[in-house]
């Protein structure tokens, strides 16, 4: 049993104290542990901090503003710097394939053969992505050409007779019209007729074609025409042997430099004329109507130009020169010209001929 606390050895505390304290403390029960500020009328410290904050709280919309204004012209600054950075070193770096100098126009055809086009590794810097060498007032390649000028896209093989006939018709207006600006031609050469030779005669005159426009441009018109001038280019159903000796000869003989002409033998690009040729007999956007390809086909503005109809209409295929200038909107005493542009312009298709 619990005894009380004096009878273990305990004293009771002594209330006299608390009663004392009890006593003394003030009726409202508010113990002041620390002087109260007077009352002055200013706001206090936590009060004006408060105040300042507010201040600053109304400022600081502004002050942000005016940062993210700073941040935004930094920025424009280093995207123009490094835009132009960009292009300068991409001027500097050579392209590792030609073709990509030029307006790159996808393929058309089959996806395969224009992969194995693009992974040629020796090719015409002037050649586009899809074989095609253009040939305008302002040069060579298909980023020179006339502006404001149609373009006409012409797939031929050197052995083609159907292609000497009708080019003999209309070479001397094309090489006119292109030397005055008037349009733009893309040749395409063609190889598979190599089996009608016994010694790939296509595929050495297209290596000689792709080094004129390479190097020498401004006689590949000429030199596309002389392959193909009637007392040059060999028959199709009985080849004779031209040697590369006769073919620089033909080339010489329209401008062609003769220590570029020596070289055709080097078949620089016979690789490159493969592939192409395997890929352009696969072009959806250069087939007739009836979804064949053949040679020649000539292309005005993009679209497939029927030359038996055209030549039909003028009366035969020794005045397809003048159907082809009523299709391009060109009259005759015009043509050479410079100036005087044909109505269908870059854009526009082929006019009806009658």
């Amino acid at each position: 049993m619990t005894k009380p606390l004096e009878q273990n050895g305990h004293e009771e505390p002594d209330q006299t104290g608390v009663d004392a304290v009890g006593a003394a403390e003030p009726a409202d029960s508010h113990i002041a542990t620390e002087e109260e500020p007077a009352e002055t009328g200013q706001p206090q410290e936590s009060e004006l901090e408060g105040t300042v904050f507010a201040q600053r709280s109304r400022r600081l919309p502004l002050v942000l503003v005016a940062v993210a204004l700073v941040l935004v012209l930094a920025a424009g600054i280093y995207m123009l710097w490094a835009d132009h950075s960009g292009d300068d070193q991409s001027a500097q770096k050579p392209s590792s394939t030609g073709s990509t100098a030029q307006v790159s126009q996808g393929p058309s055809g089959d996806a395969k053969a224009y992969k194995a086009l693009q992974e040629v590794t020796v090719t015409p810097s002037v050649a586009d992505d899809q074989g095609g060498l253009t040939v305008s007032a302002n040069g060579i390649g298909s980023r020179k050409k006339v502006a404001d000028a149609p373009t006409l896209e012409i797939f031929m093989d050197p052995m083609c007779p159907w292609c000497g006939k009708v080019g003999r018709v209309i070479d001397p207006q094309l090489q006119r019209m292109i030397g005055a600006g008037q349009i733009n031609v893309t040749y395409n050469f063609l190889n598979f007729l190599d089996s009608a030779s016994s010694d790939q005669y296509s595929s050495r005159v297209d290596n000689a074609l792709a080094m004129v426009a390479q190097e020498d441009p401004d006689h590949l018109p000429a030199f596309a025409a002389a392959v193909f001038a009637a007392d040059f280019q060999p028959d199709e159903s009985s080849y004779q042997a031209v040697s590369d000796a006769r073919l620089a000869d033909q080339a010489v003989g329209v401008g062609v430099p003769r220590s570029l002409a020596d070289r055709f033998a080097q078949g620089t690009y016979r690789p490159w004329v493969d592939k192409v040729n395997a890929y352009a007999i696969t072009r959806k956007d250069a087939k007739d109507a009836k979804g064949e390809f053949s040679t020649p086909t000539i292309m005005i503005n993009g679209k497939v130009w029927d030359l038996t109809a055209a030549a039909k209409s003028q009366g035969g295929l020794e005045h397809l020169d003048r159907a082809l200038l009523k299709a391009l909107g060109l009259k005759s005493q015009d043509v050479g010209h410079q100036g005087k542009m044909p109505s269908i312009g870059a854009q526009g298709k082929a006019l009806k001929v009658r």
